[in-house]
């Protein structure tokens, strides 16, 4: 199998520039996590290393399975990232596979990067939606009644942090102790 390289470096510039914008100028910007981007880069590298080596040369069916092992012994579960972290994540991945598969369709290669990045912008737009964190909360001296008028509690979850409440929900009450466990998503004005 003869390798283009013109084409191995037209698709890594792309992917280059593709995850330069997504990372650094998108993410970056936004949160100032330099853990997190450096992250999304090499992730990125790293998957399109792979994808072009096994799209430009004899990548063998087992080669793939052992791949695919190998790839799955990384795990993340020891360390907690958000969900938006996870959505950077994930798109980083996938601009390492359509940059690395070779598209021949230059247009369609395009095409696939604007979505991704022009999608990512738009979703994490700040005028698009407003910022929320979600909290923990206990509140003591409140009886059973008192878990039926979520209003209520959503006025005293206000009180204590004020910020604005979208979202009360009861994780557990103590009768006992006249207290009660809340998860609270919160607006950042």
């Amino acid at each position: 199998m003869t390798i283009d390289y013109i084409d191995f470096i037209r698709d890594l510039v792309i992917d280059l520039l593709a995850i330069y914008i997504f990372a650094f100028v998108i993410f970056y910007r936004r949160y100032g996590d330099r853990d997190m981007t450096i992250m999304l880069g090499l992730l990125n590298l790293f998957l399109f290393t792979i994808v072009i080596t096994m799209t430009m040369t004899e990548f063998t069916l087992a080669a793939g399975f052992a791949l695919f092992a190998l790839l799955s012994i990384i795990s993340l579960r020891s360390v907690a990232i958000s969900k938006i972290e996870v959505g950077y994540l994930l798109g980083a991945i996938t601009l390492g596979l359509v940059n690395g598969i070779s598209i021949h369709d230059y247009l369609l290669l395009f095409l696939c990067n604007v979505v991704i990045l022009g999608g990512t912008w738009v979703l994490d737009a700040k005028w698009l939606m407003k910022q929320t964190m979600e909290v923990d909360v206990t509140l003591d001296e409140i009886t059973s009644a008192d878990l039926k008028d979520r209003a209520k509690l959503a006025e005293r979850v206000q009180a204590l942090h004020g910020l604005p409440v979208l979202y009360v929900g009861v994780e557990k009450f103590n009768a006992k102790k006249g207290s009660v466990r809340l998860s609270a998503r919160l607006r950042l004005d």
